[in-house]
């Protein structure tokens, strides 16, 4: 459990006044967004939907190096794997800010996009706490009695 975490929320105003089960359900209740990678098909689909997927493949020209062409057949193979994609690495950010400046991705459609790596989350996952019974906010209450 992530006592800290436990220790600087029960600290907050919102949980003063609840009795040790009530400020226990209310933490596990608590819930924040996260990002996390996205299912590559689940991305195919938004792009398809989205009108993405025809301009990669309008782009795709057999033999062509040009960054357009190169772009579009690098983008369409890495959503055909059937791995997570992490919006959040350097080199997926490079990949689709070269698609915004080719014309291959509006950035309104990035961004759009990009919200499909926010997923809401419970906050006991989160901080690697799982299921908060009384007894732990029972013991991050003592400690911070006891000046934690």
């Amino acid at each position: 459990m992530n006592e800290q975490a436990m220790i600087e929320e029960l600290r907050k105003p919102e949980y003063q006044d609840l009795s040790d089960q009530d400020a226990a359900d209310a933490i596990n209740a608590k819930t924040v967004t996260v990002r996390q990678p996205v299912d590559s098909g689940l991305l195919m689909d938004a792009c398809m939907a989205a009108g993405i997927w025809a301009k990669f493949e309008a782009a795709n020209q057999p033999g062509s190096s040009d960054p357009p062409a190169s772009l579009a057949r690098t983008m369409m193979e890495r959503l055909k794997q059937p791995r997570p994609l992490d919006f959040d690495n350097p080199a997926v950010q490079q990949n689709v800010a070269a698609c915004i400046q080719h014309g291959l991705i509006t950035e309104e459609q990035q961004q759009e996009l990009d919200t499909m790596a926010n997923t809401v989350v419970r906050w006991v996952d989160a901080e690697g706490i799982g299921e908060c019974g009384i007894g732990y906010v029972i013991n991050a209450r003592r400690a911070i009695a006891g000046g934690a």
